[in-house]
């Protein structure tokens, strides 16, 4: 896995007149396609032209030690004993974490992997707490303020206390424009809801800087959004235009009149205001067949991202040709067309050749049966891996799947949705439920693993119809595990959300839905408040709707692991495999120790534990469980040895006890007794309450709460009642609170005491080491 190309330079100057951004947040594992393709497009018709992954250039500056601390001096804000150590901790590994997270390593190295991300999460973690109102993820950035309001958008921008984009592109964007003595026009592209408040902060900062330069954006949620802009609108004091739909034609007719000082009025899709209105011009599709390779030579594909590869996008097709009545991608782009195959294929040579790289992702909304025909026989005598997402057809078969595993298809993403054919048919999904469990093994069969998508409350859709997906998929992932040796088969549910431009929200009555009062505020805002009003026994309520994406009430429990790491990652995982190898993806095993623990001899744990000296006390920090607190340095500087040998007192051997429990210290040679599944859960096994564990009643809400880890936990009425049993003094055996559960519930309390003992939030001891057969031993 390599990539040949550097980050440009950002200290001389370069000879650019047009700079294409694509701002946070964005994937952080993998560049984004639309400014690599526009940037070629722009390139092939001579126009000097460079670009900026400020999202990855932005996660790089904030998941370093530099970095991170920069933006900690710089705040007013206060960090707490815990939070600061914590912070502090993670700081100084960060850069260990990110590396490997870029390493080949990290795709064979689960529990490496967890670690890691769990550093890079807690920097974000303390850099959210510096900032008021923020929550900040891989994923998303969550400010204070909100996308959904112009007005809140606009206030954000120069808000340096509430927004990090202020701080950070300081020091990341501003040297970038310096650097462009030439530059006349920047193009900012807006893909989610995500980067819209990114987008406007760089545009100020741009303004600033350079007021002489002409500042374009366009992209799918400009082009969702553009409608509602007025000539007034205060997003046009920050930017000159905007381009909605599809950007190849646009882009060349927009920088060639702005270089020539013709009007703009038309350029293809361009709105931009014209004295007391908004001119708008009609779009221009794009086409496939005269598409250049796309140009990642301007991105960091070498040390930008945070998975290693890279995994490159490429495109069999553009748009969707099915009106999923849901969706909103057929309303909010151009018309569905494919490339020819042998373009993709030749594509994909070229990326190989320029790059080194191995692996793609297609992100095409939807590939078809017949692409995957073609690309299947394009690439059959290729080593190439990708990916991509398709949807079930009575087409795909074992012959088909066979074919597309040899020319290294590696994951297939499907939607799901539903698990019941009237739910799939008030979907308009065009789809039967007899294709869809021949398709997944067919695909399973063949080593192809998948993901499945699923929605939770749509219009109509009673809970059991729910339940009833949930519990296919739960069988499908079993069904990939245990017959099939695939281990990276994943599902997701989510919520319905109400699309302002779906089919649902423009006939809203044949869907019984009603649309409520929309908060004038919130003017940018797609997701619309609704009710049903159709007549169900049992409908999924807008709390089951909300519980659905955390995989909680109506689920009945989890499905795998939910720290489950990105999709590049999962598909890695998958391309590295052996056929039928099952691999190690499971959570960490768990210590159960026998009576005599303090006799077994210790030693510091491997590669994660942060140690970080004080005098006479260490901090000890263990990213993946979030643990840390503190020994006596004394104990530390005396191992290996025994706690029965190290330890003055019982508050010392508690403490040992509490760091052999979270990872922070480990037995230095086999003989302790260790959990690796819920099946391991067994006879006279005494379970406690983990060290530092409290449980808490709050009015008529129970939570299980860690002050070692911070971890706190609500409990539904049925796991408030085991915990109450495990809180006891004495502790319970797994056999007694067996016992008293409800028939025909065991399964479910195994998951969910598996999941606290996994999450540390319960420990598991033996009596008797010898009596106990399922203690395994490394």
């Amino acid at each position: 896995m390599s990539a040949h190309n550097p980050t440009l330079p950002h200290d001389r100057p370069v000879p650019s007149r047009v700079l294409l951004i694509n701002p946070p947040l964005w994937n952080p594992y993998a560049p984004h396609l639309a400014v690599p393709l526009l940037l070629a497009v722009l390139r092939r018709h001579h126009v000097a032209a460079s670009a900026l992954d400020l999202s990855a250039e932005t996660m790089r500056h904030l998941l370093s030690p530099d970095g991170a601390g920069a933006y900690a001096a710089e705040r007013d804000q206060a960090l707490g004993t815990r939070a600061r150590d914590q912070f502090e901790a993670a700081r100084s590994s960060v850069d260990r974490a990110v590396a490997f997270l870029r390493s080949p390593q990290s795709i064979t190295d689960v529990d490496g992997h967890r670690a890691a991300t769990a550093v890079c999460q807690a920097v974000l973690d303390g850099i959210a707490a510096l900032t008021p109102g923020a929550e900040l993820s891989f994923d998303r950035f969550d400010l204070r303020h909100r996308p959904v309001s112009s007005r809140q958008v606009v206030r954000a921008v120069a808000d340096a206390v509430h927004n990090p984009y202020v701080h950070v592109f300081e020091r990341v964007l501003v040297p970038r424009l310096r650097a462009l003595p030439d530059l006349e026009v920047v193009g900012l592209s807006v893909s989610a809801d995500s980067q819209l408040i990114a987008a406007l902060t760089a545009a100020r900062l741009i303004r600033r800087e350079r007021p002489e330069v002409h500042i374009t954006v366009g992209g799918n949620f400009v082009t969702r959004i553009a409608d509602r802009l007025w000539p007034g609108h205060p997003f046009f004091t920050l930017v000159d235009s905007l381009v909605c739909y599809e950007g190849e034609e646009s882009i060349v007719d927009l920088v060639d009149r702005l270089l020539s000082g013709r009007p703009l009025h038309g350029v293809p899709g361009i709105v931009v205001p014209d004295g007391d209105e908004l001119h708008r011009s009609p779009s221009a599709t794009a086409s496939l067949a005269e598409l250049p390779v796309p140009d990642f030579t301007d991105h960091p594909l070498a040390d930008g991202y945070l998975a290693p590869g890279p995994v490159l996008p490429v495109i069999a097709s553009r748009s969707c040709a099915w009106k999923c009545a849901f969706c909103a991608i057929p309303f909010a782009s151009d018309k569905f067309r494919i490339r020819a195959p042998q373009a993709v294929v030749v594509e994909m040579d070229e990326l190989h050749r320029r790059h080194g790289t191995r692996f793609f992702q297609f992100v095409d909304e939807i590939l078809t049966v017949r692409s995957m025909r073609a690309l299947a026989h394009g690439l059959a005598d290729r080593d190439y891996r990708w990916y991509g997402e398709t949807r079930f057809s009575p087409t795909i078969d074992r012959r088909l799947t066979d074919a597309l595993y040899k020319a290294g298809c590696r994951r297939l993403d499907l939607g799901l949705e539903s698990y019941n054919q009237d739910v799939l048919d008030r979907m308009r999904k065009d789809i039967k439920l007899p294709w869809i469990a021949p398709n997944l093994d067919a695909l399973l069969a063949s080593g192809i693993s998948v993901h499945l998508f699923g929605i939770a409350g749509f219009p109509g859709e009673a809970r059991w119809q729910t339940a009833r997906t949930v519990e296919f998929a739960a069988a499908t992932l079993a069904r990939s595990r245990e017959r099939y040796a695939v281990p990276d088969s994943t599902f997701g549910i989510g919520p319905f959300v109400l699309d302002a431009l779906s089919p649902v929200a423009a006939a809203p009555g044949d869907y019984q839905v009603r649309v409520l009062h929309q908060d004038p505020g919130d003017d940018l805002q797609m997701a619309l408040r609704y009710d049903y009003v159709g007549k169900l026994t049992e409908p999924v309520s807008a709390e089951d709707r909300d519980v659905a994406a955390r995989a909680e009430r109506i689920l009945g429990g989890t499905l795998g692991d939910q720290d489950r790491p990105a999709e590049e990652v999962v598909f890695l995982r998958a391309a590295a495999r052996r056929p039928g190898e099952r691999g190690d993806d499971g959570p960490p095993a768990v210590p159960c120790p026998g009576p005599h623990w303090e006799r077994t001899v210790l030693r510091p744990a491997g590669d994660w534990v942060v140690r970080l000296r004080e005098g006479e006390r260490t901090l000890l920090y263990e990213p993946r469980d979030g643990a840390l607190f503190s020994l006596p340095s004394r104990l530390l500087d005396g191992l290996p040895a025994t706690a029965a040998e190290l330890c003055r007192d019982s508050a010392e051997r508690s403490l040992m006890r509490a760091a052999l429990h979270h990872r922070c210290l480990e037995p230095a040679e086999p003989g302790l007794g260790l959990l690796t599944s819920a099946a391991h859960l067994t006879g006279d096994l005494l379970l406690r309450l983990g060290p530092g564990t409290q449980l808490i009643t709050e009015g008529t809400e129970v939570f299980l709460t860690s002050r070692i880890t911070g971890q706190r936990l609500r409990l539904s009425a049925s796991g408030a009642a085991a915990a109450r049993l495990v809180a006891a003094d004495e502790g319970v055996t797994w056999t007694d609170l067996a016992a008293r559960c409800a028939p025909g519930s065991e399964p479910r309390l195994r998951t969910f005491v598996w999941r606290l003992l996994v999450n540390r939030l319960l420990s598991v001891e033996t009596p008797d080491r010898s009596r106990n057969p399922l203690a395994e031993r490394r």
